[in-house]
């Protein structure tokens, strides 16, 4: 006889393993500050990266003015100001990914939860459902 309550927990953790699971399963391997460390990193990277394309772009588009800058030797304070617009946008970068990461850990540590919870749920009707049932083994 089917147990249609553990049918439908079972269901709904298939759903879940598709859909918000994929996301937040992979999270749960990994301690809070070692998650948040890693995409951190990951995200160190990606911001030098980005503000290497800015640079790009800014070089383009005032190209007249930055060959004025280097032709009056002030290169090392053209240098110190690029390093310092660097250092900010780069630490602006850093914080806004440390809250990201750190909530997404905390809504992933929530659902994994909820899943956990659903899984001794269905173990439990399973176990339940095992003991009211004749075992079929012995004669």
């Amino acid at each position: 006889m089917l147990n249609e309550e553990r049918i439908r927990l079972m269901t709904k953790m298939v759903c879940y393993e598709e859909g918000e699971g994929k996301e937040y399963m992979p999270v749960k391997q990994y301690y809070r500050r070692d998650y948040v460390s890693l995409e951190m990193l990951k995200t160190f990277i990606t911001s030098t990266i980005a503000f290497g394309i800015l640079c790009l772009c800014w070089i383009l588009y005032d190209m007249e003015n930055i060959t004025k800058i280097l032709g009056d030797g002030n290169l090392i304070s053209f240098g110190i100001s690029v390093l310092i617009w660097y250092a900010a946008f780069t630490v602006l970068y850093q914080a806004i990914a440390f809250l990201i990461y750190n909530r997404r850990y905390t809504k992933a540590t929530a659902s994994v939860k909820k899943y956990y919870s659903a899984l001794k749920r269905v173990q439990k009707l399973q176990e339940k459902e095992e003991r009211t049932q004749p075992s079929e083994g012995w004669k």
